[in-house]
């Protein structure tokens, strides 16, 4: 049988017992050392309660208690000198002792294995922040109670909206464990989406837990969060031409700029004299230049470099992207490609509406079109397919962003025909799936490859990780 020593001296503590005899006498005994006459008063004739008056600065009278087997201790009591006392002379029991501190100012509590302290102005401000909207809801009564456990609501704009649970897991070594939708527990599996308006229970480092909650509710303006905090580009010198080169890092820091990127950070392999040119970019803030003397494989370079930096965004060009596309594609990072116009010149980023995988997306799609100043236009080029629900989406996310600078347009005529003859566009699509060759897209067309066929123009690819089993985004 449990056997609980109480040091009942806060008036409080007559709450405790009440709660004790209502719900938990039949569980053991309850030793209870008082001083006040009041936290008795009627509670003696119940069973399994035994109630002592004595002092708690006479440690030699309650002595014979302290060394009785008891399976926990707790010390509830208001005077904090008095409380001092008694942790002090009963803290080196190999007991599990709970020490309740009332107070903001009191001497360093013992960091000993068996004694936990409960905290209560900490406790009640806790419960306050925890009532304030907005804000992460951590566990703080079950498991360690550090903030290890985590709840938290996945807004219509979150760039984690329609991602899977792994993809958390993967990026932040962070566990999720269920999801809360519509008033219901969902448990997670490998087949499933986050949706907005999920509420997402996660378990991991309490530091991490609160730097990702800051990204799932970061609204427009944070890309390349939450891919990644820096902008990449990989230059091997030799293969690339002087005015390759030169449009490459002129674009690069346009988007440095622009985009709220922590560093930039230029990768130089196979250097020639022509690097030195490069070096003079020390100048601008925030630019990382690397110089490797001994990797010459660009495909090693990169796969090497996904590792090692916090990478948001890669940038490249339609030659480097062309050879190594199965590499871009398997890093899931999104992909700035560089075509033959100038960014800076662009005004307008169009952005091909087909199925439902534009959803996955549309949070980056509009965080890049604001950051940069572009307007957005959705081009829906299937007369046979309104795509009535992705609009209406859409529109949706643009009222929740006050996003005005966007439109809608349609086309009968072939998008790849009628995108190329315009100028100073900017191209957004999903990579879902393995880029393919021109050729292949010439013979066999298809919307979701059209940018292939559109490398005159930059163009932002995003990746999109798609679930086993998954045909289509599971609609809001």
């Amino acid at each position: 049988m449990n056997k609980i020593l109480i040091f009942a001296g806060a008036k409080e503590s007559k709450l405790l017992i009440q709660k004790i005899v209502s719900s938990y006498l039949n569980i053991g005994e309850f030793h209870i050392i008082y001083e006040d006459e009041e936290i008795k008063d009627s509670f003696e004739n119940k069973e399994n309660l035994f109630f002592y008056k004595i002092n708690f600065y006479s440690p030699v009278i309650y002595k014979k208690f302290i060394y009785s087997e008891f399976n926990k201790i707790i010390i509830f009591i208001k005077n904090a000198e008095a409380a001092k006392f008694v942790l002090d002379k009963i803290k080196f029991q190999k007991v599990p002792i709970l020490f309740v501190k009332f107070w903001m100012e009191f001497e360093e509590i013992p960091k000993l294995n068996n004694i936990e302290t409960l905290d209560i102005p900490q406790h009640i401000s806790n419960k306050i922040i925890d009532f304030l909207p907005g804000v992460p809801l951590f566990a703080r009564d079950i498991g360690l109670g550090n903030g290890e456990i985590m709840e938290v609501e996945i807004p219509v704009f979150s760039p984690f909206a329609y991602k899977s649970p792994s993809y958390i897991e993967e990026r932040y070594g962070v566990k999720a464990a269920a999801i809360y939708r519509q008033n219901s527990l969902k448990m997670i599996n490998k087949n499933t989406t986050i949706l907005p308006n999920d509420k997402i229970l996660l378990i991991g480092n309490p530091v991490t837990l609160k730097e990702l909650y800051n990204q799932i509710r970061k609204e427009t303006g944070s890309f390349p969060q939450p891919y990644g905090q820096n902008i990449y580009l990989l230059l091997d010198m030799k293969t690339i031409s002087k005015d390759e080169m030169s449009e490459l890092l002129k674009t690069a820091l346009v988007l440095h700029r622009k985009l709220q990127n922590k560093k930039l950070i230029i990768k130089i392999i196979n250097p020639t004299l022509r690097a030195y040119r490069i070096y003079k970019l020390y100048k601008f803030s925030n630019i990382d230049i690397h110089t490797d003397y001994f990797t010459t494989d660009y495909k090693k370079a990169l796969l090497e470099d996904i590792k090692k930096f916090n990478i948001g965004l890669v940038m490249t060009n339609n030659k480097s992207f062309d050879k190594y596309k199965k590499e871009f594609f398997e890093i899931k990072k999104p992909i700035f490609k560089k075509g033959e116009e100038l960014l800076k010149k662009c005004n307008n980023m169009t952005v091909i509406l087909h199925k439902n995988n534009i959803k996955r997306i549309a949070s980056a799609i509009f965080d890049i079109s604001y950051q940069l100043e572009i307007k957005l236009n959705f081009l829906n080029a299937d007369p046979e397919n309104s795509h009535k629900d992705i609009v209406e989406y859409l529109k949706h996310l643009a009222k929740l962003f006050n996003f005005s600078n966007v439109e809608f347009s349609a086309t009968k005529d072939n998008p790849i025909r009628k995108l190329n003859k315009e100028n100073n566009i900017c191209i957004i699509e999903a990579l879902e799936k393995k880029p393919i060759s021109k050729l292949k897209e010439i013979l066999m067309p298809k919307i979701e490859y059209s940018y292939v066929l559109l490398s005159k123009h930059n163009q932002f690819l995003i990746p999109v990780i798609k679930e086993k089993n998954e045909s289509q985004c599971p609609n809001t």
